[in-house]
């Protein structure tokens, strides 16, 4: 491990590493006082989001996430507790030297790899999706449906393209009727 003080995320794998289910505000409470540090809960739970999640962290793979009544509750799973401190911060890192990665750890503890999603080839999929005979047609609907099918098509084929998004989608409707 590299000289000096240890990062926040540091502090919060060492919370993880409990293999307990914690919530955010118990994460917190532990990092408070292991780091000796002011730590606020917007900021653990800013890391948590980033940690948690696979995209951006090779740790998330190994992180439960399980919404509740009360939020949120994270655990590591039991394999990833039989690994270093070390090794887990390593995995917090996107780049380093001599850094530890999430292959090195499945073949340290081959239970990891049920965790672990396989990647997605990007090349195959962007030479399905750009062409467009593989799209579907579009069902016979009426056409104020139909309107609004071609455009959310159109959104989607596009999002395909720019390598996906995750969109959540509030749509409010209003009818006025009028007794005329």
């Amino acid at each position: 491990m590299k000289q000096g003080k240890k990062t926040n995320s540091e502090f919060i794998v060492d919370a993880l590493i409990t293999g307990k289910a914690l919530r955010l505000s118990e994460i917190t409470e532990m990092v408070r006082e292991t780091s000796g540090k002011k730590v606020k809960i917007q900021d653990v739970g800013s890391m948590m989001a980033k940690l948690s999640n696979s995209n951006k962290c090779e740790l998330g793979s190994l992180i439960n996430k399980k919404n509740t009544e009360k939020g949120y509750v994270y655990r590591l799973v039991k394999e990833a507790c039989n690994l270093q401190p070390e090794q887990l911060y390593d995995l917090t890192r996107k780049a380093g030297k001599n850094r530890f990665t999430l292959e090195e750890a499945i073949k340290k503890q081959p239970g990891l790899k049920k965790y672990v999603k396989a990647p997605k080839a990007k090349t195959a999929t962007k030479k399905t999706e750009t062409t467009k005979t593989d799209e579907p047609a579009p069902a016979k609907q009426p056409a104020s449906d139909q309107g609004a099918s071609l455009a959310l098509a159109e959104l989607e084929r596009m999002l395909r393209g720019q390598g996906g998004l995750n969109l959540n989608v509030n749509l409010n409707v209003r009818f006025n009727f009028s007794d005329n």
